[in-house]
């Protein structure tokens, strides 16, 4: 399965996500993956941030081998290396590329702008974001922070790809990832260098998340995104018939369809968890399989 990873990786960085991190863990530890490239993306932080996350994360592991191309720096900014080189490898392997998008989808529309062709020739489409209902916590709501980045490319990316499944964030409150399940699944394994790496970079983020949000533990929306598409088998497909539009993708909103039929109407792919505890446990068992 050849693979190009699409994301905003903060892995090292305080007060901010490392899902993008651990789902590029997940997608190393997965026997059947080829990761042909990674693509950087802003959303989490700037591309600055972005570029010095992913280049020390694989300096770390030792995979300077996979190339890693910056992407646009904003809303808009649809000419980068990113969207190039996009373009290339999937013209190079044609209706052979998935694609994993877990930040803003500048990228992929700008691949789009391109070549028109490009998401046709795509295996197949998975992106992590979009809300059907508020993403509320006890101290707070939580802001849709991926599809709201850039509006038009997330219309774009929606509507053109032929083969697309949405692991939105209100799916991925089916799975809480808390301490007691680290110490469940790691702690036989304390000198493994991937359990060290996970666990010094998860601390922060689950203090983060009791005192923000107010949540015992996080939720891996990024690596369920990589699930998806790596072992759909964990899922049932649920389908929505939606009225998409840019207005609601401000705010992330993929909403069911309106009697309004002068809007048009689409149909989305949504994974809904349906074996918790199995998924989870392949998850960690999936991050032992990386090694440095």
């Amino acid at each position: 399965m050849k693979v190009i990873l699409d994301f905003d990786n903060t892995f090292f960085t305080e007060n901010r996500d490392i899902d993008d991190g651990l789902a590029l863990l997940y997608l190393l530890g997965s026997p059947e993956v080829e990761i042909v490239a990674i693509t950087g993306t802003y959303g989490n932080s700037t591309m600055e941030v972005v570029d010095a996350n992913t280049h020390r994360l694989l300096t770390l592991l030792g995979r300077q081998d996979i190339p890693y191309y910056s992407g646009g720096q904003k809303a808009g900014d649809y000419q980068s290396a990113a969207s190039e080189q996009l373009v290339k490898w999937v013209q190079r392997y044609p209706g052979e590329i998935q694609l994993l998008a877990t930040g803003s989808l500048t990228n992929l529309y700008g691949a789009q702008q391109q070549w028109p062709d490009f998401f046709q020739a795509v295996k197949r489409t998975v992106v992590m974001g979009g809300k059907t209902a508020p993403l509320l916590f006890k101290k707070q709501e939580m802001a849709e922070l991926n599809f709201s980045c850039d509006p038009k490319a997330s219309y774009q990316v929606l509507t053109q790809s032929h083969d697309l499944l949405i692991m939105t964030g209100n799916y991925c409150l089916d799975l809480p990832f808390t301490r007691a399940h680290y110490q469940s699944h790691f702690g036989q394994y304390q000198r493994h260098p991937i359990v060290q790496l996970i666990e010094r970079y998860s601390d922060s983020w689950f203090t983060d998340n009791a005192e923000t949000y107010g949540i015992d533990g996080f939720y891996n929306w990024d690596t369920l995104a990589a699930c998806a598409l790596v072992h759909p088998e964990f899922f049932e497909m649920e389908a929505l018939e939606t009225t998409l539009s840019m207005e609601q993708l401000q705010a992330g909103w993929l909403m069911p369809k309106t009697p309004d039929v002068s809007l048009g109407s689409l149909t989305l792919q949504l994974p809904v968890v349906a074996q918790p505890d199995a998924l989870r446990t392949h998850i960690y068992q999936t991050w032992l399989n990386v090694t440095f």
